[in-house]
């Protein structure tokens, strides 16, 4: 095991689901991890219950600024930055055209789309100055309409 020893990363979302399973494997894996996510006691208590090698950073991915102090904070941390999953997502569909209420969409947009391109931005430049590294963009059912992802299997993709 151990094949991530020396190696930092940070996991937007790592406040549930996946995004605590992903910063779990990376510790077991033996990684430094920086949780980023907007809800400060969840996140505490992720960084709390995985360890040492592990930290938060209060982060809201609509916010590039914050996108940016949560790369910093990985390298201050680390000194280093491996890999950056962005994981960050919130709940929901948006529905069909007429149903979308301009607040609602700005708000999904502002994760799903510009959040992951302020991560790549950020953790982009720092991965390109070392020589390496890795960037995982998960995406999930709600970025498709009506929460319906193409299928492999149906012919839709």
């Amino acid at each position: 095991m151990d094949v991530l020893t020396g190696k930092g990363a940070i996991v937007t979302g790592g406040t549930s689901g996946l995004g605590v399973r992903i910063a779990e494997r990376f510790v077991e894996e033996g990684a430094e991890m920086v949780i980023a996510g907007r809800r400060c006691d969840k996140s505490a208590e992720v960084a709390a219950r995985l360890g040492p090698r592990a930290s938060f950073a209060r982060t809201d991915v609509s916010v590039e600024a914050e996108v940016h102090a949560m790369v910093e904070h990985a390298l201050d941390r680390f000194g280093r930055l491996d890999c950056l999953v962005n994981n960050a997502g919130s709940a929901g569909t948006l529905g069909g055209g007429a149903r979308h209420r301009p607040c609602r969409f700005r708000a999904h947009h502002g994760v799903h789309v510009w959040g992951v391109l302020a991560g790549m931005k950020h953790a982009a430049s720092v991965l390109m100055a070392q020589g390496s590294g890795s960037i995982v963009n998960a995406g999930s059912s709600p970025a498709f309409p009506r929460s319906r992802a193409p299928s492999a299997f149906d012919g839709s993709r």
